[in-house]
């Protein structure tokens, strides 16, 4: 009886034999997860750098079930799970088809004292998530809540749709929410190098361009976005930021008070930014972060 015998494929080798030209190009077809993350001040049009994040591992284990509809026994904690959101709620097998990748949170881990120091981002990072808002020092490096509210003054119902990972602090009469999400829909972009839109016709165009997707979306960081939390927990000299996370999770809908909310549950990482940091001590200063997710 003959053996048989076992072949092993890599497309991604393929793909760089196939291409010649410019090497970003080559790098983002080859690893269809990358990203082109442009900040610029939304004030001034000023672009304050052009970064490319990392996909962390609970990011690619994401990507890899949903492609190939398959699942996984590992179980990494949720930001859900380590931060105890409000309005907890369990996750079954069916909530994993409604999971897709639709939040944004910011931290201070990124960087060092100066703004050349860059910390180099790895798979397994991620934004840690902060567990007790009373320690003023255990705030520093960890995820910043984008909205820092009085109990008694909570956002109003048309913000309600904008910022989540909600979490309430009744020993010091806070609610903070930890997340925000897109600022604009997500919009996909099939296109040739030269800039290009992909036609019907692709495949029977003669062109020798490379063809290539992505997705774009958009955070904007308002004048109002972490102002209080600055001010009441960590002060103003740590006004910063210096991390960025793509998230992913499922959400669904809680009655409060006569009234319809959305929440999300099992937030995970998918991506992470690590960029020289901006301080944010000018109360007048709107960032925008231009997301660009190649496959």
């Amino acid at each position: 009886m003959s053996q048989l015998k076992k072949i092993s494929l890599n497309d991604k080798h393929a793909i760089k034999d196939l291409i010649n030209g410019n090497r970003d190009l080559v790098d983002r077809l080859a690893s269809p997860k990358k990203t082109k993350i442009t900040i610029t001040d939304h004030y001034t049009g000023e672009v304050l750098g052009e970064y490319e994040n990392k996909v962390v591992i609970s990011g690619s284990m994401f990507s890899a079930c949903k492609v190939f509809g398959i699942g996984t026994d590992l179980d990494l904690p949720s930001y859900n799970d380590e931060m105890k959101f409000d309005n907890d709620q369990p996750t079954t097998e069916e909530d994993f088809v409604k999971t897709k990748v639709q939040l944004f949170c910011i931290g201070d881990d990124g960087c060092g004292a100066t703004q050349k120091d860059v910390y180099i981002c790895n798979f397994t990072d991620r934004i840690e998530p902060l567990t007790d808002i009373n320690d003023s020092e255990d705030c520093i490096g960890k995820i910043y809540p984008f909205r820092f509210q009085n109990i008694d003054d909570d956002l109003p119902e048309q913000l309600r749709d904008y910022y989540f990972g909600r979490k309430t602090y009744d020993g010091n009469g806070k609610i903070a929410y930890y997340f925000k999400a897109f600022d604009t829909v997500p919009e996909l972009y099939v296109m040739y190098t030269d800039g290009t839109q992909v036609d019907d016709d692709m495949y029977y165009s003669d062109t020798e361009q490379v063809a290539e997707c992505y997705v774009e979306t958009r955070l904007r960081i308002t004048r109002n976005d972490f102002r209080d939390f600055f001010a009441e927990i960590i002060g103003w000299e740590n006004a910063r930021i210096s991390s960025l996370s793509l998230c992913y999770a499922w959400e669904y809908k809680v009655i409060e008070d006569g009234k319809e909310h959305k929440y999300y549950q099992d937030i995970h990482p998918y991506t992470k930014l690590n960029f020289p940091f901006e301080p944010l001590v000018d109360l007048t200063k709107a960032i925008d972060f231009n997301y660009q997710v190649y496959y």
